[in-house]
């Protein structure tokens, strides 16, 4: 009898253990995953498990030991639900005896290679793993599908131990967090879903790494022009924490038009990147999210909004028949928040 499976459809049916992820495409998923969203990591070691690396959450390294393997089959033919890992008792044990601190982190993953395209990670509790003898660690297909649909899930083990599994682009985010007991706090945030909570409590990390390699990637590029670099902050910064925000902010629609495809809509700064300070560079009051006909105009500063009434304006330098072409006379009145009021009032100042 098949145990089972998640299907491409991201329904549960009777099916096949996945094929995948073997130990290189695992450190691969890895690395990928914890160089997002502002957040750097660097192996130091990967020939053997505990795996190591350095992680940066945007204002210090935490060291990071990582245990992972993929999860297959339970192996219990009555439980047609349960999946696992495997930990070998030749498995060095270093890391499941570390503490957790603030700089210090062991990590205890499985990786299920879900058909629809995402991987969905599970994290178990890797200090109560000290003592290993061909010991499982079981999560279930039901648990590791609402990963997969709400991008985190906390469920708990059959001692009531806490499990989180998770899409990859909430990975570093669950470094950031966790502590003792694969405990996830999120400090002063006690209200809102899961993964709202956890948007919101690493934010301030994410918008600093993200700052901090962008300035230092536009340092390395000190040949290029101005426009050219703004370019480049607008791919790197426009696909990460900023767009997110902006995306949730406008429910992911442009804010002069009806578009709403994910792919066709960027996060654009009011007040260019290099005008601004580190607290206005990724301030949300500092953005819109237009679509990618509206941002070549507002970031070409051919059209911009009264700071006071919202009410667009349109650059001379575009002739009657453009503005028809480009069908100007459809841009709305926009909402300015006392907030955002600073940063249009810059953006109108330097219309063309």
């Amino acid at each position: 009898m098949p145990y089972n499976q998640i299907s491409a459809l991201g329904t549960i049916v009777p099916g096949n253990d996945p094929a995948g992820p073997n130990a290189s495409q695992i450190r691969q998923i890895i690395y990928n995953a914890l160089n997002q969203g502002g957040y750097t990591f660097n192996w130091t070691r990967q020939n053997s498990q505990p795996y190591q690396g350095t992680f940066n959450d945007g204002t210090q390294n935490i060291d990071l030991y990582i245990y992972a393997w993929r999860i297959s089959n339970g192996g219990r033919q009555n439980l047609v639900d349960e999946k696992r890992i495997q930990i070998q008792a030749t498995v060095n044990n270093v890391g499941f005896l570390r503490p957790i601190t603030a700089t210090q982190k062991t990590l205890l993953l499985g990786i299920y290679d879900c058909p629809t395209g995402t991987p969905i990670f599970s994290a178990w509790d890797a200090t109560a793993n000290a003592t290993h003898t061909q010991k499982s660690c079981q999560v279930s297909i039901q648990d590791l599908l609402n990963g997969h649909n709400n991008g985190i899930y906390n469920t708990k083990d059959s001692h009531g131990n806490p499990i989180y599994t998770f899409t990859p682009d909430y990975l570093a985010q669950y470094v950031d967090l966790v502590q003792t007991g694969n405990a996830i706090v999120t400090p002063g945030i006690t209200t809102g879903s899961l993964r709202n909570r956890i948007a919101a409590s690493t934010q301030g990390h994410r918008s600093s790494g993200t700052i901090r390699t962008t300035n230092s990637l536009l340092s390395s590029l000190g040949k290029l022009t101005a426009t050219e670099k703004q370019a480049v902050i607008k791919q790197r910064v426009g696909q990460g924490i900023f767009r997110q925000i902006l995306i949730n902010n406008y429910g992911c629609k442009c804010a002069l038009c009806n578009i709403s495809t994910p792919s066709m809509l960027i996060a654009s700064h009011i007040k260019e990147w290099s005008q601004c300070n580190d607290a206005e560079k990724l301030d949300p009051n500092n953005g819109l999210l237009l679509c990618k006909h509206h941002d070549g105009l507002f970031d070409g500063h051919l059209i911009s909004f009264d700071e006071n009434t919202g009410a667009p304006i349109v650059s001379a330098t575009l002739s009657p028949a453009e503005q028809t072409e480009l069908n100007v006379a459809a841009l709305p009145t926009i909402s300015i928040s006392a907030s955002m009021k600073p940063f249009m009032t810059y953006h109108h100042a330097n219309l063309k």
